[in-house]
């Protein structure tokens, strides 16, 4: 008796271990996979010049599967052979002797990616060391180098000219100064996007009160030589800006879509802009931000619905790996915007563009397009939208991936392409020499 006694209490224990096992639960596991791919931290204060050799393998591995997991758009490099590609970077990256030669090669090894949103940067101590600029704007017009804007007015600048050739940098000819110094580092996804990154924001940037001498072509075709001190960069532009000219035309330059700020003064003008025979709205030197804030003022333009841009995002599937080498799987979704203010602005609407109009500039030239608002013109935009997803490099660098793929409502391509606008102008020197926006007064004849 005392036999069967135990071996039932013996029993009831293992059944209860049994049913006192573990069940699956999804949220710790999700939770678990979660912390496998930590938030991209903004560490300003790493201070190194030294990376081992197992740490430049470390950055240059990230570069590699960050963008071979991630990256939206390796059907647009379809010659890139990004593994071996990775390979071949690893002893380029292993030779470098300090964290600014190695971070070098990594842009370099990006630039294959041939895309605006996805990029790599120094540790953020070195890049805002770096960020040191002369508040000159150039272009590339009729084959030159050309000074098309003064953005400060302190003495030490304004004894350039708008409209002057810049033909030397530190002594070296402009375009051999590009091709050693900024070419081989720089991202981005067309040919046009290149140049407005070059000419516009890279050309003259150097490290913060170091000097800088240009040789410019001045209008009587005179060689002037001039030093300039290169000042921290402060983003002081404001968003939007907003005057009438003449017959009663609005001219709301739109120069960010960065913060809900962009809205809020939108709004706080929409009684002036209400009040005009017609609006020219300019982003061309819009890069971007929240492709929300864009269809926020556009909502204000119609009383329809209108389409934004299509997004596709890649969907990896390690399981459909295994079970038929068919990974890859895609959502493509698609939203229109419902106006929901009142009083929506009906008149004619004439929008501007160029190479740096950009991102979520894009998206909304799109919607602009989509919503057939009016007329686009000026120059292709830069070809580049999506969303970047950070992550951190060793020694305090950054990466930035793009994940996502955006086409117009159609299906029609942009990223890598641009948008081309209904009338493409194109500034000449002769224009920029005598003051003019070309670009500005053809709207303007549109409305004529």
């Amino acid at each position: 008796m005392k036999k069967f006694i135990t071996m039932l209490i013996l029993f009831v224990l293992v059944i209860g271990k049994v049913q006192s096992q573990n069940k699956f639960d999804s949220a710790t596991y999700v939770n678990f996979n979660n912390q496998l791919f930590p938030v991209l931290n903004m560490d300003t204060s790493i201070r190194t010049s030294y990376l081992t050799n197992e740490e430049k393998i470390e950055g240059l591995s990230k570069v590699w599967y960050e963008a071979k997991f991630n990256f939206a758009n390796f059907d647009l490099v379809p010659n890139l052979n990004w593994d071996s590609a990775y390979k071949a970077f690893i002893p380029r990256c292993l030779a470098t002797s300090n964290v600014l030669d190695y971070y070098k090669v990594l842009k370099q090894f990006n630039q294959l990616l041939h895309d605006g949103h996805t990029r790599v940067m120094e540790p953020l101590h070195y890049f805002y060391k770096d960020f040191g600029i002369v508040p000159f704007v150039c272009d590339y017009i009729d084959q030159k180098v050309v000074l098309t804007e003064i953005f400060d007015t302190d003495p030490a600048y304004t004894k350039a000219n708008i409209g002057w050739i810049i033909e030397k940098i530190d002594g070296v000819p402009v375009q051999q100064y590009i091709q050693e110094n900024i070419s081989p580092y720089l991202h981005f996804s067309t040919s046009q996007d290149s140049t407005a990154r070059i000419y516009r924001y890279e050309l003259l940037k150097g490290n913060v009160d170091s000097l800088i001498t240009i040789n410019f072509r001045n209008e009587k075709n005179k060689e002037i030589v001039q030093t300039f001190k290169r000042k921290p960069w402060k983003d002081d532009e404001k968003p939007v800006q907003f005057m009438v000219l003449n017959n009663n035309i609005g001219y709301l330059q739109v120069n960010s879509f960065g913060s809900n700020k962009v809205v809020e003064m939108f709004d706080s003008l929409f009684n002036e802009i209400s009040k005009t025979n017609g609006l020219i709205i300019d982003i061309r030197r819009n890069g971007g931000g929240n492709s929300n804030y864009g269809y926020e003022i556009l909502g204000r333009l119609t009383n329809k619905p209108f389409f934004t841009s299509k997004s596709i995002i890649r969907n990896y599937r390690p399981s459909s790996r295994a079970w038929t080498n068919e990974p890859i799987k895609i959502d493509i979704s698609q939203w229109d915007w419902k106006p929901y203010k009142p009083n929506p602005y009906l008149k004619p609407v004439v929008l501007l563009t160029g190479p740096s109009t950009y991102s979520a500039a894009e998206d909304f030239t799109v919607a602009f397009k989509s919503a057939k608002r009016g007329m686009i013109i000026g120059r292709t935009t830069g070809g580049s939208t999506g969303q970047p997803l950070g992550y951190n490099l060793p020694g305090g660098g950054i990466g930035f991936v793009c994940t996502k793929r955006d086409v117009q409502p159609n299906g029609e391509e942009f990223v890598g392409i641009g948008i081309v606008p209904d009338q493409t102008i194109t500034p000449t020197l002769q224009g920029i020499r005598k003051g003019k926006d070309e670009v500005l007064e053809a709207a303007l004849q549109l409305f004529k």
